[in-house]
């Protein structure tokens, strides 16, 4: 329920038990009350970090039935998932509750406009490298970061994070997402579509595609406003280059676990605004229809 008392502990509820949201759900649980809401299990998650492993303290939901609204709602599944989580956020969000999307995109407010107004609404970019290991506890790999808008209602929330994971706020975020935004979509799509690790990237025979899918989605950020220069390409390169060759893609795993692969917050957003803007994207295009033909295809 929503704490009512100035100095009572928060209430959180967060939806999606995967990595993220389970290492989030894990830094939040020694400032808040923490429920972790998860569709088909109700034993608790563990985090396993710098050589430590610990229960994560909180309360688990498998059914929106018996829960009421809270002070904040944690969305942490992926992007093309929030449409199915209308039983959830019916219950959990109440006329001053706020809304966190720690997912990949962009206009994060407009998928869930349908439970609560946009003022309301906070997106982060998380920086966090984690993975499930078996179905109840959450391995993370160094240290973890969530860039947020800098306003009030994102460091309200960046505040109840605590040191397990850290809260960085820009006054550059939309920059900044559609930096990830544009890595995510060169990236996911070659791993996938290639069922290769992240050294396709560095495959002389790839590389022109990469750049041509990081040049045509920067043209289409420019055109949207977005501050994106030469300087940012080669941050984006930069990174890439940086990136361990045996490392996955969250699509490429998707694919290889047969699961929906998240294209249309990726590469489909991207062509949604060069459509608005008409910005000419032919390589994004065409890995977009490769990919919808990917998920599409029947399982031999």
């Amino acid at each position: 329920m929503i704490s009512s008392e100035p100095d009572a502990r928060p209430t959180i509820a967060i939806v999606g038990a995967g990595a993220i949201g389970t290492s989030v759900a894990d830094a939040i649980s020694s400032s808040a009350d923490v429920t972790l809401c998860r569709r088909r299990n109700p034993r608790p998650m563990a985090v396993e970090w710098n050589g430590e492993r610990r229960k994560v303290d909180a309360a688990v939901a498998t059914s929106a039935n018996d829960l009421s609204p809270v002070d904040w709602v944690v969305i942490a599944t992926k992007a093309h998932h929030t449409a199915s989580l209308g039983d959830w956020l019916t219950r959990l969000i109440g006329q001053r509750t706020r809304l966190v999307l720690l997912q990949n995109g962009i206009d994060h407010a407009a998928r869930v406009a349908e439970w609560v107004d946009a003022s309301r609404v906070v997106p982060g970019i998380v920086y966090l490298a984690a993975e499930k290991s078996g179905g109840d506890l959450v391995v993370r790999h160094g240290d973890g970061t969530i860039a947020l808008p800098d306003n009030r209602n994102a460091r309200d929330f960046g505040a109840l994070l605590g040191d397990r994971v850290a809260a960085r706020y820009t006054d550059a975020f939309d920059t900044e997402s559609w930096n990830k935004l544009i890595l995510n979509a060169a990236l996911n799509p070659l791993t996938a579509l290639h069922d290769r690790a992240m050294e396709i990237a560095h495959d002389p025979a790839v590389r022109p595609t990469l750049y041509a899918l990081l040049d045509e989605g920067a043209a289409v950020a420019r055109a949207s406003g977005v501050a994106f220069d030469a300087s940012h390409r080669a941050a984006m390169l930069d990174h890439i280059d940086t990136l361990p060759p045996l490392a996955t893609t969250s699509m490429l795993l998707d694919r290889r676990h047969g699961r929906a692969l998240e294209y249309d917050y990726l590469t489909g957003a991207i062509i949604a605004a060069a459509d608005r803007h008409g910005v000419a994207v032919p390589r994004l295009r065409d890995i977009h229809r490769q990919l919808v033909g990917l998920s599409t295809a029947p399982t031999i």
